[in-house]
């Protein structure tokens, strides 16, 4: 088994990341992935009306199968994009850079989109 972690920093590559994700967890990898910038908008329960208009496909439904299936999502706790701060979706949860770090280091890999 091995442990990915990815760092999301626009919400259009989230669709891709989730599903590639998804793919590693059922091949048996650990995968853990970071919301930051504009990607941790996806994570925000006020997003949920754009994600349904935004995206080709139902985020909602790929989050929840995340959520579901043991990956590790996290907000960035000091997002200055987001001007109330983020209501986070549940399941995920927030999270700085020293957590980002910890996961980091223990990953494999680390990829950036």
């Amino acid at each position: 088994m091995r442990n990915f972690v990815f760092f999301v920093s626009l919400r259009s590559n989230v669709p891709f990341v989730l599903k590639e994700a998804l793919r590693m967890v059922e091949n048996g990898h650990k995968v853990s992935v970071f919301f930051d910038l504009d990607g941790a908008r996806v994570l925000d329960k006020n997003y949920v009306k754009v994600r349904k208009r935004n995206h080709n496909v139902d985020l909602d439904i790929l989050l929840q199968n995340a959520v579901d299936k043991g990956i590790k999502l996290f907000g960035c706790q000091m997002n200055v994009l987001i001007a109330d701060g983020l209501e986070l979706i549940d399941g995920a949860e927030l999270a700085g850079v020293v957590t980002f770090l910890e996961k980091a280091y223990e990953a494999d890999a680390v990829l950036s989109y």
